[in-house]
């Protein structure tokens, strides 16, 4: 009996994509889960802990810590996807973020050759699906690897991040926060606002209320629907969907409204950063601080445990 013959090109991305599993079945992607970490208890985003357990866990007091996987989970997911597939295109959080990226090209450089391209999305979260889910798409409709890179390459350094999360607690207890500041900035009742910058979480000031942060998401709202490169925005949530929707029914009223504007999850490995209440809008396009008026002056991101399983 002949084998199947194999189809050229397939996508593997990591979990922190946030990727709707809507749209990962539809073109077939395999993800590479990050560790959920509970104590000495770990779990795989996307494989044995749902985003609703997780951030019941959240609210009922545990505070998890996250991993970059393990180089097994690399070998065994480009293994599978080439028994399907020719060749391959991973998609990584940035490398500035987290050690995945890392991880990756060491497999890749030990077990695997030109077969599996490796990029680097210099970005995270529903952000990173700006990049994924149009380079599926080219690909189900047959453009050849070269040409999805070539789209790949020109829209990664547009990617753009704007969001705000309600508290600076998950900042703090995740070591991307000082005590000080965190301290100051709960008497003050600061909630961050947030971006993405040279590959770096930022944040480009802060607000008070939650009333403020939706008023700069309108703002951002119509700067994008002025400025925006593809037709494909995604607003994003850690288990506020109602926030979220607001937002994308605001965005899509606008005159010059992108085509396509999805209301997705933020999984664990981001929510545990920022928290419930979170919420974001992502885009390819124009960001300027002086939409906002302020200046980007917090970096608080540093890359997460490497330690293998």
């Amino acid at each position: 009996m002949s084998k199947k013959k194999k189809e050229k090109l397939g996508i593997v991305a990591d979990s922190t994509c946030d990727m709707d599993p809507e749209y990962l079945k539809k073109f077939n992607i395999v993800t590479v889960p990050l560790k959920i970490i509970f104590g000495d208890e770990i779990r795989n985003q996307n494989v044995d802990i749902t985003n609703e357990e997780y951030y019941q866990r959240l609210a009922d007091g545990e505070f998890p810590t996250t991993g970059a996987p393990a180089p097994k989970a690399f070998k065994e997911a480009f293994d599978k996807a080439l028994e399907q597939y020719e060749e391959i295109l991973f998609f990584s959080i940035g490398n500035k973020l987290s050690a995945t990226f890392s991880v990756a090209s060491m497999v890749k450089q030990q077990f695997f050759d030109e077969r599996v391209t490796l990029i680097d999305t210099n970005t995270l979260s529903i952000a990173m699906s700006l990049i994924i889910l149009p380079a599926a798409r080219m690909n189900a409709k047959g453009a050849s690897k070269e040409e999805i890179l070539e789209f790949v390459n020109k829209t990664i350094p547009h990617a753009q991040v704007f969001g705000g999360s309600p508290t600076l607690k998950y900042l703090h207890k995740g070591g991307r926060l000082s005590r000080g500041k965190y301290l100051v900035g709960m008497a003050l009742n600061f909630q961050p606002l947030v971006s993405v910058a040279d590959g770096l979480i930022v944040s480009p000031g802060r607000v008070r209320k939650e009333q403020e942060l939706m008023r700069h998401m309108r703002r951002i709202s119509r700067k994008i629907a002025d400025h925006h490169l593809t037709e494909l925005v995604i607003v994003g949530h850690c288990a506020n969907k109602e926030k979220a929707v607001i937002v994308a029914d605001y965005l899509k009223k606008l005159s010059k409204a992108p085509k396509e504007v999805l209301v997705w999850d933020i999984g664990p490995v981001i929510g545990t950063h920022l928290g419930p209440g979170t919420i974001g809008i992502v885009w390819v396009g124009d960001f300027k601080d002086e939409w906002l008026k302020i200046k980007r002056n917090l970096r608080f991101w540093k890359k997460e445990d490497t330690t293998d399983e």
